[in-house]
């Protein structure tokens, strides 16, 4: 039986896949013939769109497009946020927002990528699986 990976993408690598589609190019090689379904948390949207001003419906139509895949979209509930707390207690490094999508990969069994080298050791130190774009042929 051939089980399907979960990749939750930060906001760091969609904001660089939308504007360097190169980036997007290599992860999409780095996936290619892996049975992976990539998901979008609302808090990473949430980051793209403060940060950049890209709409929601923009980001999800531009990674699924650069990535040649359908993107699953991931609402936080209460008890995600309350662990999202417990992490932001334990790790200082793990800010508002990086805490929320660990939370969601921890829980959710989800591998998570990243450029952020704080959030990769965070993840490190909990066991959830963490890899740079430019690892992503390792998933």
């Amino acid at each position: 039986m051939i089980t399907t990976q979960n990749i939750a993408l930060d906001s760091c690598v969609v904001i660089s896949m939308i504007e360097d589609p190169r980036l997007g190019l290599k992860i999409k090689q780095g996936l290619k013939g892996k049975s992976v379904k990539i998901v979008l948390c609302d808090i990473v949207l949430s980051e793209v769109n403060r940060v950049r001003g890209y709409a929601k419906d923009y980001v999800i139509s531009k990674i699924s497009k650069i990535l040649g895949r359908s993107i699953s979209l991931q609402q936080t509930n209460n008890q995600e946020k309350e662990d999202a707390q417990k992490l932001s207690a334990q790790f200082l490094e793990c800010h508002n927002g990086d805490n929320i999508i660990l939370a969601l990969c921890k829980i959710w069994d989800y591998i998570l990528v990243t450029f952020d080298r704080a959030l990769l050791r965070t993840c490190n130190f909990i066991g959830v699986i963490a890899f740079t774009p430019l690892q992503t042929g390792g998933i």
